[in-house]
């Protein structure tokens, strides 16, 4: 194991989150550069997968999530007996089932394991690209299937921190109507890809991270059918219109949402593209 010593105070550094090294005596910080990997790649290796880790623990902390509180608790009991219990901060009723909005999950409640089988074959029916690395992250990712007693059926699907539906966020300035569309825009695209179409996308559906501007789409994945037009991309502009502060600015924006869609999503999407760069001088990140 490569040893490395503090130029200033003479301590043993350890590998800081910034991607290099840290003297906890002093403060000092080093980078590695590549003619200290060389010969080294089994140490190069141990210290990319150190980085990855750490970046996954973060993208993991809970404790960031400050919106987050519980606004209700309720309780069933599963097939074995055991009770399920669920504190959510919202409650989501739709006509076959119930969405709730947990610390760490999202929880859907079937009256049935028809229609839980529906919703979950619909989601099944996504298929990525090979070179895809983060387009999955924009879809439910399912951890939990059980049964209640009374013919309950249960899917809980992962909640990363900060995600929440964008109504709560409205209305909306343009600029950051703008980076929300984007999400959807990408995420058409894929449905497009997998040549399905969701049927449901509105302000519950659409959940956003206000601070890392990411994009997901829950709401209700039982209305999924083959690809027929472009629905998916006409409900995104309803429902941008329906959060905007004010869709008139800039004019690009407007014309946009308030224009037929493209003959499909990929197309749209360029078009999407010309709004950026015309009407909002670019892609750039404003927070929010």
């Amino acid at each position: 194991m490569i040893q490395y010593k503090c130029s200033s105070c003479g301590g043993e550094m350890t590998i800081g989150g910034s991607g290099g090294f840290v003297c906890p005596y002093c403060g000092s910080k080093t980078f590695m550069s590549d003619a200290d990997f060389r010969g080294n790649e089994v140490f190069r290796k141990k210290l990319l997968e150190y980085y990855k880790a750490e970046a996954e623990n973060k993208e993991y902390d809970y404790g960031t999530d400050t919106m987050w509180k519980s606004n209700g608790n309720i309780s069933y009991t599963m097939n074995s007996g055991q009770p399920l219990s669920v504190k959510y901060m919202y409650k989501y009723n739709y006509n076959d089932f119930e969405c709730y909005l947990a610390k760490e999950t999202v929880v859907y409640i079937f009256n049935n394991e028809k229609c839980k089988n529906r919703f979950k074959e619909g989601i099944q029916r996504l298929v990525f690209p090979e070179a895809d690395t983060k387009l999955h992250r924009c879809f439910p990712k399912l951890k939990m299937e059980v049964s209640l007693t009374g013919e309950k059926e249960v899917l809980v699907f992962e909640r990363r921190p900060n995600f929440y539906p964008v109504y709560l966020f409205e209305p909306l300035e343009s600029e950051h109507l703008a980076w929300v569309i984007s999400r959807m825009e990408n995420i058409c695209c894929e449905l497009t890809y997998s040549e399905i179409q969701h049927g449901g996308i509105n302000e519950r559906a659409i959940w956003i991270n206000p601070i890392t501007h990411e994009g997901a789409l829950f709401g209700d994945w039982g209305n999924v059918k083959a690809l027929s037009g472009v629905s998916d991309i006409k409900d995104v502009r309803r429902t941008a219109i329906s959060i905007a502060k004010n869709e008139k600015e800039p004019k690009e924006l407007y014309e946009f949402l308030h224009n037929a869609p493209a003959k499909d999503a990929y197309e749209d999407f360029e078009k999407w593209d010309k709004v950026i760069n015309e009407g909002f001088g670019g892609h750039r990140f404003v927070k929010m």
